[in-house]
């Protein structure tokens, strides 16, 4: 499987998850969480604005600023959850579906 996951991001760019077991209206409702994120003011985004790696929440924009020849703006919103997921401390306040 994992192979097969290596094959289609590699060839052809993405892949889709089916039959995960999570239901229609929590993805939804997730969804309307980030998109309650990305529109709230820039200061109630800013506590998590970070370049750091090793957080496990990071906001930032230009992911790959320092990587990429061209600048290609797009805020990113990354939660690292898997073995050690965050705290609800550390969680964006403004988010329902994070509460």
């Amino acid at each position: 499987m994992c192979g097969e996951l290596k094959a289609a991001a590699e060839t052809v760019g993405f892949f889709q998850v089916v039959n995960h077991g999570v239901s229609a209206g929590l993805l939804a409702e997730m969804l309307e969480s980030i998109r309650r994120f990305h529109e709230s003011p820039k200061e109630a985004k800013a506590p998590y604005y970070t370049r750091d790696l090793t957080k496990k929440l990071q906001f930032n924009s230009n992911f790959d600023l320092f990587q990429s020849p061209a600048a290609n703006w797009r805020d990113t919103l990354f939660c690292r959850a898997f073995l050690d997921p965050p705290g609800q401390g550390e969680l964006p306040v403004r988010s329902r579906f994070w509460n």
